[in-house]
């Protein structure tokens, strides 16, 4: 195996969204119903191989309550990567998600991100489409745009991984 590479990845999105459980669906591959919302952050690290490339996470999984900002600051400095994430099923959710770029331009080290539409398990309560969601990531310079379900596990891996990818490719180029 290659060297390995070490980034740090943050989320960023409204309370409820499911970063959290997105995180442990990644991490520990389980789903918990209920989530108490995350107070502060949480740290992980996950190392997965990426084409014969050692990849390692850093993911600072950081509250999305408003007063938690200067927490989402200190974290997000020099953060590499990260998920926007927006909950389908919740429209404001979705319409947040410029407000989340303009945080994670003004906080991190120019993160290459993703744009995470999650909750797609809860198909009869969608709100938000999958062209909307994919404009949307064209529109803000996401590099993708993932459907997940935390609960179910779909998308979750594929996303790390390309994003992991995206990542390794930027760092042949420079």
């Amino acid at each position: 195996m290659e060297h390995e590479f070490r980034f740090k990845l943050v989320l960023f999105g409204n309370v409820a969204v499911g970063k959290t459980s997105i995180v442990d669906r990644y991490i520990n591959d389980k789903f918990e119903q209920e989530y108490i919302s995350t107070l502060g952050y949480n740290v992980f690290e996950k190392n997965i191989d990426v084409g014969g490339t050692s990849v390692a996470f850093m993911i600072f999984d950081i509250g999305g309550q408003e007063q938690f900002e200067e927490l989402r600051k200190k974290y997000a400095t020099g953060a590499k990567a990260a998920f926007l994430v927006y909950d389908v099923t919740n429209r404001e959710t979705f319409d947040n998600i410029k407000k989340w770029n303009i945080d994670l331009e003004k906080f991190s080290d120019n993160a290459t991100f993703i744009l995470v539409g999650n909750k797609v398990d809860l198909e009869d309560l969608r709100k938000v489409q999958v062209r909307e969601g994919a404009d949307l990531a064209n529109d803000i310079g996401a590099v993708g745009f993932f459907e997940t379900s935390a609960k179910t596990g779909e998308g979750i891996d594929d996303s790390f991984y390309r994003l992991a990818q995206i990542l390794l490719e930027k760092m042949k180029k420079s």
